[in-house]
């Protein structure tokens, strides 16, 4: 009976190191969890690009600290699985919620591994190789929360598989939509043709509305733009309101217009920015919000 008792001990704490932790996310099968920690209330540096080296020093070429309450797990996973397998394993996790990419790189571009290991997660067993490393910073929306999820994996040169996931549940008051950089919307138009623009917030009453758009997103795009000088794009307003359809085009319309003339204002040229209004014609990706505006990449002539 003491045998059968002990080993039911073990196989309840190896579950429950195994748990969940934010967000539901479970670990890969079978890999050994080598680190967890919770620290509440802290700060947290995202690393929202690649590392440069500059006077001697390697920093991250742009960055931003958020506060909340922290969740970190380092991973090794079973021979036989690869780098990408694990990074994709977390990464579907993650997409079963409302999720918005704020940077990704794909081995080599990621630059040395060393950095990732030594001057961002602090954990010598990511050191790998710069052609196996997955690394991505995702913004999700749960349960009128926002958290912040900072994937990498990682096979050093002995063909072990790392992963580290941390996960930022923001404070309320920093709980707000962070504006994607430049590379990554444009990643997002070549590769998908779109991306719906963050942030949008609707207030009000049907016929007395006020739409937000957050600065920082719109400098952003403004960005992109500036750089990709041959590009035009579409603005398309979509309004889930309680009126008819007539009212809904009408009022998607004019998100789509306030868009516009917030980037004319900031020096786009208007001739590149074409408007469209669809109402509530296109419900896929509405969740729970009212209203939403996508950019999308229009062909070259």
């Amino acid at each position: 009976m003491s045998v059968l008792i002990l080993m039911l001990g073990a196989l309840t704490a190896r579950a429950q190191s195994q748990s969940p932790g934010f967000l539901g996310i479970d670990n890969f099968p079978n890999a050994r969890e080598m680190v967890r920690e919770v620290k509440k209330d802290t700060r947290y540096n995202l690393v929202l690009g690649t590392f440069k080296k500059t006077g001697g020093t390697w920093t991250p070429d742009r960055e931003r600290r958020v506060r909340g309450d922290v969740q970190r797990r380092t991973l090794e996973l079973p021979d036989d699985f690869s780098a990408r397998e694990a990074y994709d394993f977390y990464l579907e996790q993650l997409e079963q919620y409302p999720l918005r990419e704020l940077f990704v790189c794909r081995e080599r571009e990621c630059g040395g591994s060393i950095n990732w290991a030594n001057n961002h997660f602090g954990v010598i067993q990511l050191y790998g190789l710069d052609q196996h490393q997955y690394y991505g910073v995702y913004e999700i929306a749960r349960d009128e929360a926002v958290y912040y999820a900072s994937l990498y994996a990682v096979r050093r040169g002995n063909r072990r598989v790392y992963v580290q996931l941390d996960l930022v549940k923001a404070a309320g008051n920093e709980a707000s939509a962070m504006a994607a950089n430049p590379e990554t919307l444009g990643s997002l138009l070549r590769d998908e043709g779109y991306f719906v623009f963050p942030g949008v917030e609707l207030t009000g009453s049907a016929q007395d509305w006020t739409l937000s758009l957050p600065e920082a997103h719109v400098e952003a795009l403004v960005a992109l733009l500036e750089r990709e000088g041959d590009w035009s794009v579409a603005l398309v307003g979509h309004d889930y309101g309680a009126g008819d359809l007539d009212q809904q085009r009408a009022d998607s319309l004019a998100y789509a217009k306030q868009l516009r003339a917030t980037l004319v204002e900031a020096g786009i040229d208007e001739d590149r920015l074409y408007v469209h209004g669809l109402g509530g014609l296109a419900p896929a990706g509405r969740g729970d919000r009212s209203a939403r505006i996508e950019v999308v990449l229009l062909p070259e002539d």
